[in-house]
């Protein structure tokens, strides 16, 4: 019986094969795509790249270079699986990063709907846009966004194009008009745009600056302070990230910062403290020494939340000749004491912010604003070389003056330059 069995399915595969072999000699073109599909698969079988086709589908199948095709499940696995090997760095940020223990992923931020003014197809798969803007960072961080893109600081750009000639510091700012402030875009950002094929121009791009007006019409980058794809809590709240564009001499804050007290104490004592701690403030007892986040973001203080805009804990805009006060509802001085008094005692901040308003008044009536009436009535009279001469006397009195007024807030009362 077990002959028998056997040579009926010998003879059903004779059968089956006389088949097949009449169908091939009466369409060859089934044969030779056959041979084609089975000679790619060996290729694939040996580590061998396939022969590209014309299709632009099969080109990208080839680039995304699936190691493990089962790891690649959802649209994140697709981007790991190659850019573990395409970009190592990026990849090594980003799985130590909250986001990669969150699940957050490439494709979560990156992924941008057809139509948009920036998306492009990526490895003939899928659309993303290279910019991640506030818009898509407020799809989980949406309090965050909402307070961040009110601050000075996501619209830092455009302060700069919508100053009037009758600002006081437009003599200085004027002459980065003509090409919309780009040589100030690394803090301040560019207007980026986009070229035939919807990637990002590179005259524009890349760039990190806290007030870059972006495709989709936000304003500002959270990269700016959250760097690269680690989103470290830890580099956020430590102050080199803040001096990376708050130093400088229009900036003086950073040089401030840099030789007071409150600095000192951070280098020798609280530089590796618990700057990566979770959570969403620390104390004043676990900073030990305050950084430019603690102060001006940080929730630790009495009646005080995280922020994301710095002005609401500033009562005046000190980076302005006239200092004017900023006129919230809120008490703003008292949400900067609250702070203060994390370290120090009541009576000591009263006392400090007392002296330091009556200093700036002396110091605003008696020395900038008679300065300042000086330099414009010069400069609304004269032209060619001899403008540029006072322009610059007059940009470096400004830098002066802010120096001073921060130096009652931050430092050492009276200091100027050192």
């Amino acid at each position: 019986m077990n002959g028998s069995w056997r040579f009926f399915c010998l003879g059903v595969m004779l059968l089956a094969a006389s088949f097949s072999l009449a169908e091939a000699e009466e369409n060859p073109a089934v044969t030779s795509q056959s041979s084609a599909e089975l000679a790619g698969e060996k290729s694939l079988a040996d580590g061998q790249k396939p022969a590209k086709d014309n299709g632009r589908q099969e080109a990208a199948d080839q680039r995304l270079k699936l190691k493990d095709p089962i790891k690649s499940f959802g649209d994140n696995g697709f981007c790991i699986n190659c850019h573990e090997d395409e970009t190592p760095a990026i990849f090594e940020e980003w799985v130590k990063s909250p986001h990669a223990r969150a699940g957050v992923g490439c494709a979560d931020c990156h992924t941008s709907p057809p139509g948009s003014p920036d998306s492009v197809k990526h490895a003939g798969r899928f659309n993303i846009s290279a910019i991640v803007t506030p818009f898509d960072c407020a799809k989980c961080h949406k309090d965050q966004v909402r307070d961040y893109t009110s601050s000075g600081h996501a619209h830092g750009l455009q302060f700069l194009l919508d100053m009037k000639e009758d600002d006081p510091r437009y003599p200085v700012v004027a002459q980065y008009k003509d090409d919309d402030f780009a040589r100030c875009g690394g803090c301040h950002g560019v207007t980026v745009g986009v070229d035939a094929e919807n990637k990002p121009d590179a005259a524009t791009w890349p760039n990190s600056g806290a007030g870059r007006i972006n495709p989709d019409r936000s304003h500002g980058t959270c990269s700016s302070c959250h760097l690269g794809h680690s989103f470290s809590l830890q580099a956020v709240r430590q102050p080199e990230t803040c001096l990376r564009c708050h130093d400088g001499e229009n900036y003086p804050e950073g040089d401030i910062y840099r030789h007071s007290a409150h600095s000192t104490v951070y280098e020798t004592v609280a530089k590796n403290a618990v700057q990566d701690r979770p959570g969403l403030f620390l104390k004043g007892k676990d900073m030990v020494a305050p950084t430019c986040a603690y102060c001006h973001m940080n929730g630790a203080g009495k009646g005080l939340l995280n922020r994301h805009s710095q002005a609401w804990r500033l009562p005046r805009d000190l980076t302005s000749p006239d200092a004017p006060l900023l006129g919230r509802s809120e008490n703003l001085r008292n949400n900067m004491k609250a702070v203060c008094n994390q370290c120090h005692g009541g009576n000591f901040t009263e006392r400090f912010f007392s002296d330091a308003d009556q200093q700036l008044t002396a110091y605003q009536e008696k020395n900038v604003e008679p300065k300042v009436a000086e330099f414009l009535k010069k400069l609304s009279t004269i032209t060619g070389e001899e403008r540029q001469v006072i322009l610059k006397e007059y940009s470096q009195f400004l830098a002066e003056a802010k120096r001073y007024r921060m130096n009652l807030y931050m430092g050492r009362h009276g200091r100027m330059q050192r």
